[in-house]
């Protein structure tokens, strides 16, 4: 089954095989050092970093489905759009807090603090899961699977 983002016309070739191996492993080596990065340091910027890398790696693999097995390539991408929609869920979250912040500080609007209090519990919550699924695919077999690919 073709997927929306395919593009019927490219070809798989030796050259374009090769191009995408490269691509694809500097994307994966970057959001690696990335996710190394955000568990060093639990911070919403480099959150945000780690959700680039994944829209990189994504967006970049949908151009080369045609090089791979798509068993495993779909696998790949698969954890890779989980890992970009549980960062996006995340990141939501932080945005929702921080215009409540503002709206309280600028506009000196009261907003009750069970309000505040239920989003970060939120946020905990989609952290952690988000973290969890993030270990697991930094040293899983869909990764492993994958890199064999591009060797």
């Amino acid at each position: 089954m073709k997927r929306k983002w395919e593009i019927e016309k490219i070809k798989d070739s030796k050259q374009f095989k090769k191009s995408a191996n490269i691509i694809l492993r500097n994307r994966i080596e970057s959001l690696l050092d990335f996710t190394d990065k955000y568990f060093q340091d639990l911070s919403v910027e480099n959150l945000h970093d780690v959700r680039i890398a994944l829209r990189r790696v994504r967006y970049s693999m949908e151009l080369f489905i045609v090089c791979y097995d798509k068993k495993i390539f779909l696998k790949f991408y698969n954890k890779v759009q989980l890992l970009q929609d549980l960062s996006g869920n995340v990141r939501d979250v932080d945005i929702s807090l921080e215009n409540i912040n503002s709206l309280r500080s600028q506009n000196h609007i009261g907003i009750d603090d069970e309000i505040i209090k239920k989003a970060n519990e939120k946020k905990i919550v989609l952290e952690e899961k988000f973290n969890l699924e993030l270990m697991k695919f930094s040293s899983g077999r869909v990764l492993k699977d994958f890199l064999k690919l591009l060797s």
